[in-house]
C-alpha cells in the first residue's frame, strides 16, 4: 500500500497496535489491495460501510479509500459495493463522489468523451443500485432539462434510494408536472415519502399545492404531519390556508407542525403578513373562527398551547429562532385579546361593584381563553435563552399581568437561582406595571376638559353650578385647600404610595 495507507493505520503511542476493533481497519484496507481477488475487496468494502466504533474517529480515511475504490477499482461489483458503504457514511460523501466524476469526465471532454451529465444518465440505467442512485444524484446537479424526463422515468426504480433521488432530481432540474410525484407520496417507504413531499415544496406551484393539501385532507398521519412540516417552504396564501385548516387536525403533533409553519411562513415569507395572522388566530370574542376559542377544560386556547410550546423551544423538533419570536409575539396578542375578553366580560360585574375596573378582575374567566395561562407562557419566556424571544415576552406582561403575575415576578426578580438577565427583565416589567398603575388612577381621578375659549368651561358645567357664579365656587375651594380629608392626592394614590 502507499505511504497515505500506511498513516492510516498507524499504530498506537507506545509502537503497539490498538486490540480488539481497531486492528480490522488496516486489515480491510489491506483486503482492498488489487492483488485481491474481486469477492475478497468487494467483501472489504462492504466491511467498510459499517465499521466498528473504535474506527469511527478515522471516518475520513475511510470515506477516502471508499472513494478510490469507487473511481479507480477494475470490478464494478467491488465499485457499486464501495458507493454502498459511502451512502452509509453520508451523503457528503456521494455528493462528493459525484464532484469527483464529473471533474475526471471535464478533464477529458476535449478529448470526445461523454460530459457528465451523459454519464450520469447512463449510470441510471445500470444494473447495480448503487450506479442509479449516483446517476440520479450527479443529474441533480450537473443535468439540464433534457435530463428531467431521464430521472422522471426513474419514480418506479426497484431500489427507493434511486426513487427518492430521482424524484427530488426532477425537481431540481425544473420539472413542474405535480402528477408524476402523485404516486410517491402514497409509498410506504419513508425515505421516498419525503422526497416526494419535498420535492413538491420545490415545485412551489399551485397544482403542487393543491396535492399537498390533498395529502393533509386523507392521507395517513406521518404524511400529514411530514407535509405540514414542509409547507412553510411555498411562500404562497393558498399554503398558508392549508397550514390554518390543519390547526384542527386530530393529530397533536400534526397541530403542533402546522402551528410551526404558520408562524414560519410569517417569519420568513412574504406572502402573508403577521397582522393577517394575528386577525386569523386571536380571538375576537364572537366565536367567529372557533380557531382560537377557549376550551372547557379551562386551559387556554389549543392555538395558544401550541404557540406556547413553540416558544418553549424544549421540543427535540425545536423550531428556528425567528420562529420562537414570532410564536412569542402571537401568545402575546393572545393574551392581550383574552385579557380584553375577560374584562369586557367581567364590565357588568364592575358596574355593581361601583365601576372599580381595577386589574383584581383580570384573573376571572371572561368569554374569551383564560388570560392567566398564556401570562404564565409570557412569564416562563422571561428566561428564554434568546435574547429577542425574552424581549418580546417582556414588553407584552405589562399589558395583561395579573396579581398573581406581579408576585410571580417579584419571586422571580428575588430569586438567587434566576439568571441575572431574566432578573432585570422582571424587575423592568415590574417597573413598568407600576407607572401604569399610577396612569391609570390619575386617568379616572381626573376629568379632562378640552376648552376652545374660558366660558366654554362654564357653559359645560352651567348645570352642576345650579346658577351659582363659578368663580364664587372657585374661591371655595382656594380656601378650602387642595388636600381630602382622606389624604389622598389629585391622582387618587394615598399619601406615601
Amino acid at each position: 500500500m502507499s505511504g497515505s495507507d500506511d498513516r492510516d493505520g498507524e499504530s498506537g503511542r507506545d509502537g503497539r497496535g490498538d486490540r480488539g476493533g481497531a486492528d480490522s481497519r488496516p486489515e480491510a484496507f489491506a483486503l482492498l489491495d488489487g492483488r485481491n481477488d474481486a469477492a475478497t475487496r468487494k467483501e472489504a468494502a462492504a466491511a467498510l460501510g459499517n465499521p466498528s466504533s473504535s474506527m469511527a474517529a478515522s471516518e475520513r480515511a475511510i470515506a477516502d479509500r471508499l472513494l478510490r475504490v469507487a473511481l479507480t477499482d477494475d470490478d464494478a461489483a467491488v465499485r457499486a459495493a464501495a458507493i454502498d458503504s459511502l451512502y452509509f457514511h453520508g451523503d457528503r460523501y456521494l455528493d462528493e463522489l459525484v464532484r469527483r466524476v464529473a471533474t475526471q469526465i471535464e478533464k477529458r471532454e476535449s478529448s470526445g468523451e461523454r460530459g457528465p451529465e451523459e454519464l450520469f444518465a447512463r449510470w441510471l440505467t445500470s444494473e447495480f443500485g448503487e450506479y442509479r442512485m449516483v446517476g440520479a444524484t450527479g443529474l441533480a446537479s450537473y443535468g439540464t432539462e433534457r435530463s428531467v424526463a431521464v430521472v422522471r422515468d426513474a419514480f418506479d426504480d426497484g431500489d427507493p434510494r434511486v426513487r427518492a433521488r430521482s424524484v427530488r432530481a426532477y425537481a431540481d432540474l425544473g420539472g413542474e408536472a405535480v402528477e408524476p410525484i402523485r404516486g410517491l407520496l402514497g409509498t410506504s417507504n419513508t425515505l421516498v415519502r419525503r422526497a416526494a413531499v419535498d420535492a413538491l415544496v420545490a415545485v412551489g406551484t399551485g397544482d403542487a399545492v393543491d396535492l399537498l393539501a390533498t395529502a393533509v385532507d386523507v392521507g395517513g398521519e406521518p404524511l400529514r404531519r411530514l407535509a405540514v412540516e414542509r409547507l412553510h417552504g411555498i411562500d404562497r396564501r393558498d399554503a398558508a390556508s392549508v397550514l390554518f385548516d390543519a390547526l384542527d387536525d386530530p393529530s397533536p403533533s400534526v397541530r403542533y407542525a402546522a402551528a410551526v409553519s404558520v408562524v414560519r411562513l410569517v417569519a420568513e415569507g412574504e406572502a402573508i403578513r403577521g397582522r393577517e395572522v394575528r386577525e386569523r388566530l386571536v380571538p375576537t370574542g364572537d366565536g367567529g373562527d372557533g380557531t382560537a376559542t377557549g376550551t372547557p377544560d379551562g386551559e387556554g386556547s389549543d392555538v395558544e398551547r401550541l404557540l406556547a410550546a413553540i416558544v418553549t423551544g424544549d421540543r427535540p423538533d425545536r423550531a428556528t429562532a425567528k420562529t420562537e419570536r414570532c410564536a412569542a409575539w402571537l401568545l402575546g396578542e393572545l393574551a392581550v385579546a383574552a385579557r380584553a375578553g375577560d374584562e369586557s366580560g367581567s364590565a357588568g360585574e364592575a358596574d355593581v361593584d361601583g365601576g372599580t375596573g381595577g386589574r383584581e378582575e383580570a384573573d376571572g374567566d371572561g368569554t374569551g381563553s383564560d388570560p392567566s395561562h398564556a401570562v404564565s407562557q409570557l412569564l416562563d419566556a422571561l428566561d428564554h435563552p434568546d435574547e429577542q424571544t425574552a424581549d418580546i415576552a417582556a414588553a407584552y406582561l405589562p399589558l395583561v399581568a395579573t396579581p398573581s403575575a406581579e408576585r410571580a415576578l417579584r419571586e422571580l426578580s428575588e430569586d438567587s437561582a434566576t439568571r441575572p438577565d431574566t432578573k432585570r427583565r422582571a424587575r423592568r416589567v415590574l417597573r413598568r406595571i407600576k407607572r401604569q398603575t399610577a396612569a391609570s388612577a390619575v386617568d379616572r381621578a381626573i376629568e379632562y376638559v378640552y376648552v376652545r375659549w374660558p366660558a366654554d368651561y362654564t357653559e359645560r358645567h352651567a348645570d352642576r353650578t345650579d346658577g351659582r357664579d363659578p368663580r364664587s365656587e372657585a374661591d371655595e375651594r382656594k380656601q378650602s385647600g387642595t388636600e381630602r380629608s382622606d389624604g389622598r392626592d389629585a391622582t387618587g394614590l394615598t399619601s406615601g404610595e
